[in-house]
């Protein structure tokens, strides 16, 4: 975790010493050593039920900038958000509601709720990682197949669509594997480059997705192969069989949490 702001800091202080606050987290760049010279201090200020019910929703936010016009730069934003908000996350099957809390910095805790709540929502369930793995898997292979037989019809804009999707379910697989959460978007790459990753799945999805084309995700697929059967997933002649399994009606609720849509 990288230092925050002096100015942040205060704040922090300030915060701790009001009884309605119950915890201050660091999320964002910061937070996960990718900080660079356009970064502020991205915080998340959790508040009792109570208190945060008395906040309409602009209050919600808080943020310092200095400077003016182009030197103009953001020092902190910070999200006030209930407890118990964050302690409900751990259900939640979204990255969004888990990736922040992997690496945040517990800047502020009352009363030890609040690291309690930052590494269960972090945590990946094993129940949910092996269906992650499986819908992943098929989605990547089923994008790249269908965007090889669209780029046959020369159908560009289609074809660079599916690519995409496959990259965006390789995404899934590769960080599953590794027990960990989809980033961002935008922070894609260094955390790409944060995966152990010894078969460089990483750097095939990179390239599918800078040009455009399926074979990189299908190389992928298949340098990961051994990997992949260890956690019991079919190889490459076995794919069409999950495939078949997992859009049976009977897996529709399934699907709906863990399926590309």
């Amino acid at each position: 975790m990288q230092s925050i702001f002096p100015l942040t800091a205060a704040r922090v202080e300030e915060w701790s010493r009001r009884a309605e606050v119950l915890g201050v987290l660091l999320v964002g760049s910061k937070s996960r050593g990718h900080a660079d010279a356009l970064s502020d201090d991205d915080l998340e200020v959790l508040l009792t039920d109570e208190a945060h019910a008395r906040l309409s929703p602009s209050e919600c936010i808080e943020w310092h900038a200095e400077g003016e016009g182009a030197t103009r730069r953001l020092i902190y934003d910070a999200q006030y958000a209930p407890l118990s908000e964050l302690e409900r996350k751990v259900e939640s099957p979204r990255d969004l509601d888990h990736w922040p809390y992997e690496r945040a910095g517990v800047l502020f805790d009352r009363d030890g709720r609040t690291r309690a709540a930052v590494e269960a929502a972090a945590r990946m369930a094993g129940e949910f990682r092996r269906a992650r793995l499986r819908h992943a898997y098929i989605d990547a292979w089923v994008a790249a197949r269908r965007a090889e037989k669209t780029t046959k019809r020369g159908m560009e804009a289609a074809s660079h669509l599916l690519v995409a999707r496959g990259a965006k379910a390789l995404s899934r697989l590769l960080f599953a594997l590794e027990w960990r959460w989809v980033p961002l978007d935008h922070w894609l790459e260094p955390e790409l480059n944060s995966l152990s990753d010894e078969s460089r799945a990483g750097e095939h999805l990179m390239e599918a997705l800078v040009n455009g084309r399926q074979e990189p995700l299908l190389h992928a697929l298949d340098s990961l192969e051994d990997r992949l059967a260890a956690e019991g997933l079919p190889r490459a002649d076995k794919r069409a069989e999950l495939f078949f399994e997992l859009i049976h009606p009977a897996r529709a609720e399934e699907r709906a949490v863990h399926g590309l849509n």
